[in-house]
């Protein structure tokens, strides 16, 4: 018998993964099985048909493709004004005391706040889905951000005045280059909470995508579907992650270059 002490580590990191799913799996199936009702808990191969059902229609394509947008769009909104906002803040002390307490503030406001108030303000639709996805990781974005731009080494910077290396290299070389670890990790905690907040304000204010679909499937008690859907959120984050393990990589690479 081969002790997984004997596999190399990158055949340790391909079988972790596998293994972990399938006793995830295994539990699974003797949960639905003890609880014997497809109504409570349905098994995952009944999860499994409902969700090729979803992904073999037209109306499951068409709410994935809505959500995303939903979601990337959010996304992008916050990222760009997180990285305006936050070197600011980490470049003028004055600016970083003033604004944190209320990015923090942000932060600790409940999706479900920001939920009461989409309703008045943007109604149901396209637009408060990606307005909460936007409060929810602006304020991680910024924090992280600004923390890595503080982060820069002052005798870096120094230096770089001293022999006059113009501002936009010291932009990219010295300040860029420190927040890019915060930035990564910000993004990586933020891909997760993005598909959560999405799904979540869909099912409360949403008119279509993955959360109405949850919704709808809830009232018509299509719990299979509600499962399936669920499903579809967990394999649009694994993707996501990979997307972004990949343009972190081939990032690193350029910059190596550059």
């Amino acid at each position: 018998m081969i002790s997984i002490s004997m596999l190399s580590s990158s055949r340790k990191r391909t079988l972790a993964p596998i293994v972990s799913v399938g006793f995830l799996l295994l539990g699974w199936f003797i949960a639905s099985a003890i609880v014997s009702s497809d109504l409570l808990l349905p098994g995952p191969l009944e999860t499994m048909e409902e969700f090729l059902r979803i992904i073999s229609s037209r109306k499951g394509w068409s709410d994935i493709a809505e959500t995303c947008a939903k979601a990337f769009l959010g996304l992008f909104i916050a990222l760009g004004l997180g990285l305006a906002v936050g070197f600011v803040m980490g470049l003028i002390d004055v600016l970083y005391e003033l604004i944190k307490p209320i990015v923090v503030i942000l932060q600790s406001i409940p999706i479900v706040s920001w939920l009461a108030l989409a309703i008045f303000w943007w109604g149901v639709g396209f637009s408060s889905p990606v307005y909460i996805v936007f409060l929810t990781l602006f304020p991680i974005f910024t924090i992280n951000i600004a923390e890595g731009v503080r982060n820069v080494d002052k005798k870096l910077v120094e230096m770089a005045r001293i022999y006059k290396i113009p501002r936009n290299t010291v932009f990219g070389k010295i300040y860029l280059a420190s927040a890019f670890p915060f930035i990564v990790s910000s993004m990586r905690a933020g891909i997760g909470i993005m598909w959560k907040s999405v799904a979540v304000a869909e099912f409360m204010v949403g008119a279509s995508g993955i959360g109405r679909a949850m919704s709808d499937a809830k009232y018509s008690i299509n719990i299979e579907r509600v499962f399936a859907y669920t499903l579809v959120l967990v394999v649009l984050g694994i993707l996501t992650e990979r997307l972004l393990d990949m343009i972190i990589k081939r990032g690193s690479r350029y910059a190596l270059k550059s």
